[in-house]
């Protein structure tokens, strides 16, 4: 499994301006906002979801914001999309959910980034643990996923 120094591994690779913060688990958009003492409209939830083909999306909002899968499934041209189970999101990304970055995964995923997001000059997000917080501008998150930025339903 992969972990926040291979992030940051990847992260000095490509060269990307970036900071890793360290601090007790954060499950949530609200608890990470208060530890890192942040307005939690900097806060991004990198959720990975599967099609009804099991194949892989990264879908990148706003902490505080939920996700309508029916949809997004709808927009995308899927039948349905499900949140991924903890041995797919591991299998995908390398990571263990609650600490998926929004880059540097094990394989390549699609993925769409809610406009919201690259509105920011930075955002957090997960840092490759459940204790790791990741700050990193919203281009380079574009730049490095090859996303796709769209109204995330």
């Amino acid at each position: 499994m992969l972990g926040p120094k291979d992030l940051e591994n990847y992260l000095k690779e490509k060269g990307i301006d970036y900071e890793l913060k360290f601090h007790e688990e954060t499950y949530s958009a609200d608890k990470a906002s208060q530890v890192l003492g942040i307005d939690v409209s900097y806060i991004i939830k990198s959720l990975l979801f599967m099609n009804e083909k099991d194949e892989p999306i990264l879908v990148i909002v706003p902490g505080n914001r939920r996700v309508n899968q029916t949809q997004l499934a709808k927009i995308l041209g899927f039948k349905k999309l499900r949140l991924a189970r903890e041995d797919e999101v591991i299998e995908h990304t390398g990571y263990e959910a609650g600490g998926i970055p929004p880059v540097g995964h094990k394989k390549k995923i699609k993925c769409l980034i809610d406009e919201e997001v690259i509105k920011k000059e930075y955002v957090y997000g997960g840092g490759g643990a459940v204790n790791t917080t990741l700050k990193i501008k919203p281009k380079d998150i574009l730049n490095l996923t090859e996303g796709m930025v769209m109204t995330i339903p």
